[in-house]
C-alpha cells in the first residue's frame, strides 16, 4: 500500500467500554498559512525554526518562516511524501515516491542543493544526527538506501516486503522498518549493516521507538495490535488495540507510547513498563495524526474528518482542549522549543499554527 490515498480510510463504529468520555473546549488557531497543493508531511527545525512541508500534489516544498511566518517554495521531484531534518548540519531531506530520489535542502539557503538516487517509491526516512546517515525505506523496491550526510554517497540494504515506516535508536545504533508485506519488522545493524527480521502481526504499518527503554513499538494494521520488540534480544510480544491502528509515538521521558486506531476512533495508551493498555481513549472521528511534547507532556491528535487537533495530558490522559485547523488534517509537526505546532491540512492546502 501506497501513496495519500492509502490514508484516507472508511471508519468502523465500534467503541471499547473501557473508552473515557471527550471533554473539551474549543479554541482558535493563532494563524494560518497557505502551502502548495495537497501537504501530506511536516517537519520544523528546533534550531532555525524553520518549517518544511511536503506538497505531494504540488511536487514541492514550502519552508515558513517560524517567527514571521513568511513563506517561500523550492521545487522538488515526482509526489514528495515524506521530510527529515538534521538540525546538525542545517540538511532537508525529502523523499519523491514518483521520482526513486531524495532532494537535499540547504537550510541555510533555502536551495536545493542535491538530489539522489534512492530505490523503488521510497516512503519514509529516518535521520542518524550522531553518524550524519539518512536512512530511506523503499517501499516498492523492498529495501533501504543509506545515504551518507557527507558526501551523499548510498549503499543499499535488502529488507522485508513493502517497508512502509523507518525508525532509528542513535543508542544502540539499530534502524528498524516495518514491512507491510511480510509482517515483519527488519532490524539493521547500523555499524555492518547486517539484518535480523522478527515477525509481527497482519500488516505491519507504523513504528515509533523509545530509546531509553530500548523497545519498538511496531503498529498492526489489519490485526488490531502492536508488536512491542525489546531491542536488546528481538523478544516480542503483542498488545490488543483498536480498529486500523495507523500510527504510534512514544514519551520516552514517562515510557508511554500512544496509538491512533483510525477504524473506532480511539487513542491507546500503553506502559512501557509493563506493556499493558493502561486506557484507551476516545477521540474525533478518524484519527490521523499524533506529535508527543516530552517537554510539557502534551499529545496532539489530529482529526481528520473533524478538521480538529485534540490536545491531551499526559499525566491525565484528560483532553485539555479542542483546536479547529483546516480540511482533513494529514501530519503534525512540532517545534517544542518555539512551543509550536504546524498542522498540514490536506485538502485546505494550508497549515494551521498553533501554540
Amino acid at each position: 500500500m501506497s501513496g495519500p490515498s492509502a490514508y484516507c480510510r472508511t471508519g468502523m463504529a465500534v467503541l471499547a467500554a473501557t473508552i473515557a468520555p471527550l471533554a473539551s473546549v474549543a479554541q482558535s488557531a493563532i494563524a494560518t498559512v497557505a502551502v502548495g497543493t495537497t501537504p501530506i508531511a511536516v517537519a520544523a527545525s528546533p534550531v532555525t525554526h524553520k518549517v518544511y512541508v511536503v506538497n505531494h500534489g504540488s511536487n514541492s516544498v514550502t519552508i515558513i518562516n517560524g517567527t514571521t511566518r513568511a513563506t517561500s517554495t523550492v521545487d522538488v521531484e515526482d509526489r514528495p511524501e515524506a521530510v527529515a531534518i538534521n538540525p546538525k548540519t542545517n540538511r532537508v531531506y525529502i523523499t519523491n515516491a514518483g521520482a526513486d530520489s531524495v532532494s537535499v535542502i540547504d537550510g541555510g539557503t533555502d536551495k536545493l542543493s542535491a538530489t539522489v538516487h534512492v530505490g523503488s517509491y521510497p516512503q519514509a526516512l529516518v535521520v542518524d544526527t550522531v553518524r550524519n546517515k539518512i536512512y530511506v525505506a523503499n517501499n516498492f523496491g523492498h529495501s533501504v538506501t543509506v545515504i551518507d550526510g557527507a558526501t551523499n554517497a548510498t549503499a543499499t540494504i535488502q529488507v522485508g516486503q513493502g517497508p512502509r515506516g523507518i525508525a532509528l535508536n542513535a543508542a544502540t545504533n539499530k534502524i528498524y522498518t516495518v514491512n507491510y508485506g511480510s509482517d515483519n519488522v527488519t532490524v539493521i545493524n547500523g555499524a555492518t549493516g547486517a539484518t535480523t527480521s522478527v515477525a509481527t502481526g497482519k500488516h505491519a504499518w507504523a513504528i515509533a521507538i523509545d530509546s531509553n527503554t530500548d523497545k519498538i513499538y511496531a503498529v498492526n494494521e489489519d490485526s488490531a495490535s502492536v508488536t512491542i520488540i525489546k531491542g536488546d534480544t528481538n523478544a516480542a510480544n503483542t498488545v490488543a488495540v483498536g480498529a486500523i491502528p495507523f500510527a504510534v509515538e512514544v514519551n520516552p521521558v514517562t515510557k508511554k507510547a500512544y496509538v491512533l486506531s483510525y477504524g473506532d476512533d480511539t487513542m491507546s495508551v500503553i506502559d512501557g513498563t509493563s506493556d499493558a493498555v493502561t486506557k484507551t481513549i476516545r477521540l474525533g472521528t478518524h484519527p490521523q495524526a499524533i506529535a508527543v511534547d516530552e517537554q510539557s507532556d502534551r499529545i496532539y491528535v489530529a482529526n481528520q474528518r473533524e478538521g480538529s487537533v485534540t490536545v491531551f495530558d499526559g499525566k491525565t490522559n484528560l483532553p485539555v482542549k479542542k483546536v479547529d485547523v483546516g480540511a482533513i488534517p494529514y501530519a503534525i509537526g512540532l517545534d517544542a522549543p518555539a512551543h509550536m505546532i504546524y498542522v498540514a491540512n490536506y485538502s485546505s492546502n494550508n497549515v494551521t499554527v498553533v501554540q
